[in-house]
């Protein structure tokens, strides 16, 4: 007769979501689930329940509005485009301003000034924005390659009346008093005649190279001379859009991706870049302002990383990407003489511009093996979250890869995909917390657009929710006492298990008596603990149940005879109390609940033993 096995102990400390199936050779604490939970601000290794995400707006008073193509936080103004019936089959601009829930006004859109709105299934070339002086500059695939090749906010609140003029019954105004390119005039602000003959809603189109004479969108209807020009741009309140290309030396070629470097505005375009004068995103005055892909390859995308040197402090780069083959970095300015392309060897470039964000890290962006970061000090790390160290195979098997999106804020990098390697390749969310270093999720209402809004409460997001049209929505990643667990009109609910857990490293099958869990669970509040053996098979399902000091509900109760506090559960090992011996050769442990403020989980502790024979195949 074999000799009595002693039980053995053994702990999971729940570390981070990870790919790995098996715990064995994993990280310690890996975890195959985490969803709608993050990590406690206050104990590692134990995690909370994620806030819900709650609508702003739907988008009221917009002409039949459908999808978000592009979004920018600036300040508490989000920007953005979104395809309308304004004008039929394009998209228009919109400026939400997020402190009091409501559009700004956009003055100057037409039917001709207007992008073609884009397709919202398989790959796409992503719309960008970005700004840059006073204007924000937008890029859209939807734009002409002939006529207009990138769109434009003004918000520079600029104003000139003192300048005088000759209109001559055409689009051209001649016999300027002065520089009016000096003077601050641009292409796009509207223009008046103190003579009243240039038509309303007249806009400027270009100036000339010296500045003293322009053509304007409409023809005069009489030609006067000396009459004083009234010049205005938009303004934070009511943004002026306008399209065009770039005055002076025109963009070659509609570009793909736009981004401010160095107080100019940066343009990919072909196989080249073309940078615009400081200061004034939409001017090229000279032909040298650009340069051409020594490789012959196209940017695809830019990002912005700041780069610590050994002297002389930090080096500004921008980073431009030419698709999956990699990358190059630009430093300097044409200005001081120093402007350099610097090669990246070796570096995976980025399949997904959206994905692309700068952190307190570094720059981060999805790379076809996985998520990267550019570091300060301009090195590429390994794919984060490779080998089981947490997400990777979602990024390996991502469908349409370029609708991936991402965006970084309160340490939290939040990236949507649809994983073609889970079943029914849903739309997934993952979180990747920078000062842990470790994963959760899968999270549940991923988006198709996001950008970070740090003036919320430092950790917030706006978002344009995966599957729902025309609503911008905001998520924190931080609950505060304000923030509920409801969801689209769903309750919360949240899903931590582990992987398979470790092997015995012996031929045989094992049981397992006892088990708890350190948790601190709210009065009343009950979670479900299931056993899975490495079939999936359900083996055992008991419950857990809550114990706590109840919320005490203002106003009815006599002050000093109870404690005015939230919610204060007990955090302690709470038994699991299996109904039957746990028979496994692995055994995974899944905890189901809903999301409540207070919970709290942690360790799993159980022991087991070893039976002495061998465990059966099945299937």
């Amino acid at each position: 007769m074999p000799p009595v096995q002693p039980f053995k102990q053994f702990t999971v400390k729940p570390k981070g979501y990870s790919d790995a199936l098996d715990a064995t050779n994993a990280f310690p604490g890996a975890m195959s689930s985490l969803s709608n939970l993050m990590p406690a601000p206050h104990t590692p290794q134990m995690w909370i329940p994620r806030p819900g995400s709650f609508e702003l707006t739907g988008f009221t008073g917009f002409t039949s509005p459908t999808n978000v193509e592009v979004l920018l936080v600036v300040g508490n103004i989000c920007y953005g485009m979104i395809a309308s019936s304004l004008f039929s089959g394009k998209s228009q601009p919109f400026a939400y301003n997020l402190s009091t829930n409501t559009f700004q006004t956009i003055s100057g859109m037409l039917t001709g000034n207007l992008p073609t709105s884009l397709s919202t299934s398989g790959d796409w070339e992503p719309p960008t924005c970005d700004l840059i002086a006073s204007r924000i500059i937008f890029t859209h695939a939807g734009f002409a390659l002939s006529s207009n090749k990138i769109g434009w906010l003004d918000i520079s609140g600029f104003s000139s009346t003192t300048i005088t003029g000759t209109t001559n019954g055409t689009t051209s105004i001649t016999g300027l008093s002065t520089n009016v390119l000096n003077a601050g005039w641009m292409p796009g602000m509207t223009i008046q005649g103190s003579a009243g003959d240039i038509p309303a809603g007249a806009t400027i189109v270009s100036i000339a190279s010296n500045g003293l004479s322009v053509t304007i969108s409409i023809a005069a209807t009489g030609g006067h001379s000396g009459q004083t020009m009234t010049v205005a741009g938009g303004t934070a309140t009511t943004p002026q859009w306008a399209a065009g290309t770039t005055n002076g030396f025109g963009l070659v070629t509609r570009p793909v991706a736009v981004k401010g470097f160095n107080g100019r505005a940066w343009y990919a375009v072909g196989t080249g870049r073309q940078f615009s004068d400081a200061g004034n995103p939409t001017q090229i005055t000279n032909a040298s302002q650009a340069l051409t892909n020594s490789n012959g390859l196209a940017d695809t995308a830019f990002g912005g990383l700041p780069v610590y040197q050994s002297t002389g402090g930090v080096l500004q780069s921008l980073i431009a990407f030419q698709g999956a083959a990699g990358m190059v970095m630009i430093t300097g300015d044409q200005s001081t003489s120093n402007l350099a392309v610097n090669k990246i060897g070796g570096a995976q470039g980025c399949i997904a511009p959206n994905t692309i964000a700068t952190t307190n890290r570094g720059l981060m962006y999805a790379a076809t093996d996985g998520l990267r970061l550019i570091d300060l000090m301009g090195n590429v790390s390994e794919p984060i979250g490779g080998d089981g160290r947490g997400v990777e195979m979602a990024f390996l098997q991502a469908i349409y890869p370029s609708r991936m999106c991402a965006a970084y804020n309160g340490d939290v990098y939040r990236i949507s995909m649809q994983n073609g390697n889970a079943l029914n390749q849903p739309w997934q969310e993952y979180w990747y917390h920078l000062a842990q270093k470790v994963w959760s999720g899968p999270h549940t209402f991923p988006s198709s657009l996001i950008a970070p809004w740090p003036g919320s409460s430092g950790n917030g997001f706006v978002m344009a929710p995966q599957g729902i049209t025309a609503q911008l929505w905001q998520g924190n990643v931080t609950p505060g006492l304000e923030d509920s667990f409801t969801e689209n009109g769903i309750s919360l609910s949240w899903t931590m298990t582990t992987t398979l857990l470790p092997d015995s490293m012996q031929a045989s099958q094992n049981v397992m008596v006892q088990s708890t869990l350190m948790c601190g669970l709210e009065s009343g509040q009950t979670i479900t603990v299931t056993a899975l053996d490495e079939y999936g098979n359900v083996l055992n399902q008991p419950t857990i149940s809550g114990m706590g000091t109840g919320a005490t509900i203002w106003g009815s109760f006599i002050w000093g005879a109870a404690d005015w506090l939230a919610n204060q559960p007990i955090v302690v090992q709470r038994p699991i109390y299996w109904t039957a011996p746990i028979l496994f050769k692995q055994v995974q442990i899944e905890i189901t609940g809903n999301s409540v403020q207070g919970t709290l989980l942690g360790n799993l502790y159980s022991s087991y033993k070893s039976l002495g024979y061998q465990t059966a195949q099945q299937g």
